[in-house]
C-alpha cells in the first residue's frame, strides 16, 4: 500500500500503531508504565530517543516500504550527535522490539479499508448517499479495536423515531439553522468550515502543540500520544458500528423525501435545501467529530489535568483560531456539525456520550502507571504559550 492511497481509516489506524510502538519503546528504557504488547526485559541504560526513533522507523518501514531509505535517513540525522553509541545501540534493539511486538498483535486485527456499499431500500428514515463520493469506511466498524472489548461495549440507544417530537424538532433545528441559505452570523459560518475536515488530525495536531507547551518528557508524550490515538481509533470504530448499523439518513435526505415518504408538521413538501457543508459520506447518528472529540478530550485531561490552558488550532483553507482549553475546542467541534448542517442535536449528545465513555475507559485502564508516582497527571505547570501554533 501507498500513502497516497492511504483512506482516513487507514491513516488512523497507522497512527496508533505508530504511537503504541514508541511508547512501548520508551517505556522500556524507564519501566514506568504497563506496555500495550512488548513483554522484554527494560534496560535503563538504553537511550530512549533512540527507542522512540526506530520503533518510528521499523513501523514505518512495515506499512510505507516505498519510503524506507527516507525514513532511515531521517533517523540517521535525528540520532548522529549521540556519543554513547552502546546505549544507542540498546535502544535501537528495543526499539524494533517494541515495533514488531505491536504490529504482531495488530496483524490479524480485521482491518478491511474497501469501500464497497449497498445502501438499504429508499425508505422513511434509511440512509442512502449524498453525493457521487465514496463512502467513509463502511467495513471498519468491524476491525478489532485496540482496548476496547468489543465495538459495542458502550453501545448507544437507537435514534429517536421519525415520528417523535424529538425527531422533528431536530430536523427542524438543522434546517433552520444548518442550510447553505440559513441566517447565520460569520462567526457560525466559520465554525462550521474550520470543523468540517477537522476530526482526529486536529486533535494530533492540538496534542502535539500542547506537549511541546507544556514541557512532556519524551515518556510522557509518547504515552499521551498514545492514548489519544488508542482513543480515535476506537471511537472510530464504535461510532462507525454504530453509524453503518442504525443506518439513519442525513438531514439533506430527509429534506428531498418531504411530501414523497416523510411528513414534518412544520416543514413544507418541495422544500429546496442544502447543507451548508457537505455531508460526510457514510449514516448520520452518532455524531462521529463527536464521538472522537469527546473521546480525544477526556484522554488529554486525564494526562494535563483539567485545569484550563490556551491553544491554537490551525485548519484548512488558512483558517485559525485560538481556544482557551481543549474543552472548549470540543464543545465548539460538536456544535459545528449542526451548523453545518449536517447532524441533529441528539446525535451531536448521543455522540459526545460514547466519545466520553470510551475516552475514560482508555485512560482509565490502557497504558497504566505501575507506581503511584507516575499516576499524577500533568497541569502545565510553566506552560509556554509561544509554543502552542508551532
Amino acid at each position: 500500500m501507498t500513502e497516497a492511497k492511504w483512506t482516513g481509516a487507514e491513516r488512523q489506524r497507522a497512527l496508533t500503531i505508530l504511537h503504541l510502538a514508541m511508547f512501548d519503546a520508551a517505556n522500556a528504557t524507564q519501566g514506568v508504565y504497563t506496555p500495550y504488547a512488548y513483554d522484554g526485559a527494560i534496560d535503563t541504560t538504553a537511550s530512549t530517543e533512540a527507542a522512540v526513533a526506530q520503533a518510528a522507523l521499523s513501523v514505518m518501514e512495515a506499512l510505507l516500504p516505498a519510503h524506507v531509505k527516507e525514513l532511515e535517513a531521517q533517523m540517521a540525522a535525528h540520532l548522529a550527535s549521540a556519543s554513547d553509541q552502546a546505549s544507542l545501540q540498546a535502544g535501537r534493539r528495543i526499539g524494533a522490539e517494541a515495533a514488531a511486538a505491536v504490529l504482531a498483535v495488530r496483524a490479524e486485527d480485521g482491518a478491511d479499508f474497501s469501500l464497497d456499499y449497498t445502501p438499504g431500500a429508499p425508505e422513511a428514515g434509511i440512509y442512502q448517499p449524498t453525493s457521487e463520493r465514496a463512502m467513509v469506511a463502511p467495513k471498519i466498524k468491524d476491525m478489532t479495536p485496540f482496548v476496547l472489548s468489543s465495538a459495542t461495549q458502550f453501545r448507544v440507544p437507537p435514534p429517536p423515531a421519525l415520528e417523535s417530537a424529538q425527531y422533528q424538532q431536530g430536523l427542524l433545528e438543522v434546517v433552520t439553522r444548518g442550510g447553505k441559505d440559513s441566517p447565520a452570523s460569520a462567526e457560525d459560518i466559520e465554525i462550521a468550515k474550520l470543523h468540517a475536515g477537522s476530526g482526529s488530525g486536529a486533535w494530533n495536531q492540538l496534542a502535539r502543540s500542547s506537549a511541546r507547551a507544556c514541557a512532556l518528557p519524551l515518556l510522557e508524550e509518547t504515552r499521551m500520544l498514545a492514548l489519544l490515538n488508542v482513543a480515535l481509533s476506537d471511537a472510530l470504530v464504535a461510532g462507525f458500528n454504530a453509524k453503518y448499523s442504525y443506518a439513519l439518513w442525513r438531514p439533506q435526505t430527509a429534506v428531498e423525501a418531504l411530501g414523497k415518504t416523510y411528513s414534518h408538521p412544520d416543514l413544507e413538501p418541495g422544500l429546496v435545501w442544502e447543507s451548508r457543508i457537505p455531508a460526510p459520506m457514510h449514516p448520520e447518528y452518532p455524531c462521529q467529530h463527536c464521538t472522537s472529540g469527546s473521546a480525544a478530550l477526556e484522554v488529554m485531561t486525564s494526562v494535563f489535568g483539567s485545569a484550563p490552558f490556551p491553544i491554537r488550532f490551525e485548519g484548512a483553507a488558512n483558517i485559525s483560531k485560538s481556544y482557551d482549553s481543549l474543552q472548549q475546542f470540543a464543545e465548539e467541534e460538536s456544535e459545528s456539525r449542526l451548523i453545518g448542517g449536517v447532524h441533529y442535536r441528539r446525535s451531536n449528545a448521543v455522540g459526545d456520550m460514547l466519545g466520553y465513555q470510551i475516552g475514560h475507559h482508555v485512560a482509565a485502564t490502557a497504558l497504566q502507571p505501575l507506581s503511584a508516582e507516575a499516576a499524577a497527571p500533568r497541569t502545565c505547570a510553566g506552560f509556554d504559550s509561544t509554543m502552542v501554533s508551532q
